[in-house]
């Protein structure tokens, strides 16, 4: 992945829900909802594992 700088990107809220049915939300900086996606599946093992899990990506304003 290439290195954008911070004033390029914008903050996505990731939401996800566990084998529980417990709702976990990641706030995460990127330039589109995609890379949120592909930069939550790098940091966070269960995304990565279950990446149908996600339910929502919402950018912030």
């Amino acid at each position: 992945m290439s290195s954008t700088p911070i004033k390029s990107c914008k903050k996505y809220l990731l939401t996800y829900k566990d084998s529980s049915n417990n709702l976990h939300q990641l706030g995460i900086y990127a330039r589109d909802a995609y890379d949120c996606l592909m930069l939550a599946r790098d940091f966070n093992s269960y995304v990565h594992d279950h990446p149908n899990a996600v339910t929502r990506i919402q950018q912030k304003v």
